[in-house]
């Protein structure tokens, strides 16, 4: 079970609610990235994070570029 702290709940473009564990925040190259996985997954996912104006909430945005994900990938390696 995810801890309530660990908690992010994501909506998808279909309205869908997606629990994902929050595992690491990532700051690189002046953006945040934020590694989660569902629970009971090997895999883990990176979005990228802007906080939203009300400075509480955030928006989670797909990275489409392989080598921004393989490098804060390999920066997740290396703390754990």
């Amino acid at each position: 079970m995810i801890k309530s702290e660990n908690l992010i709940v994501l909506t998808d473009s279909k309205g869908n609610s997606i629990e994902m564990e929050f595992l690491d925040l990532i700051e690189y190259e002046g953006y945040d990235y934020v590694v989660m996985a569902e629970e009971g997954s090997d895999e883990v996912v990176i979005m990228e994070q802007v906080v939203n104006d009300d400075g509480e909430t955030a928006t989670y945005n797909d990275v489409l570029n392989d080598e921004v994900v393989n490098k804060v990938f390999e920066i997740f390696k290396e703390r754990c």
